[in-house]
């Protein structure tokens, strides 16, 4: 699994996350999808498992989830468990990878 490090800071700017992905660092406002990605570093989970760990309603996971698919930070497998089908959420193995391009100015 990729070394993911999430560290929130407050400054009189306000609060805001430092997430380290490999030797990648991104600077963001602390909000729904930094505490999806600190869930989903501890394990493999489903939305309805994200939503009550980050206290959001489910049809607002699904909505982040769509984004994080989207810029391929996440993976999904569709699980059965009690004979019901439910999604389940992980952070990408090759995350370090699949965000390179993001960091890389000769690739704009």
């Amino acid at each position: 699994m990729s070394n993911l490090t999430i560290k929130e800071v407050s400054t009189r700017l306000g609060r805001f996350c430092i997430i380290k992905i490999n030797k990648m660092l991104i600077v963001t406002p602390c909000d729904t999808r930094v505490k999806i990605l600190q869930a989903l570093s501890e394990a493999e989970m489903t939305a309805e498992e994200i939503s009550g760990k980050v206290g959001s309603a489910y049809s607002t996971v699904m909505d982040h989830m769509d984004v994080l698919e989207k810029l391929e930070i996440v993976s999904s497998q569709l699980r059965r468990t009690e004979g019901k089908r439910r999604i389940a959420f992980s952070l990408r193995e090759d995350l370090g990878e699949s965000m390179s391009h993001l960091s890389d100015p000769a690739s704009d």
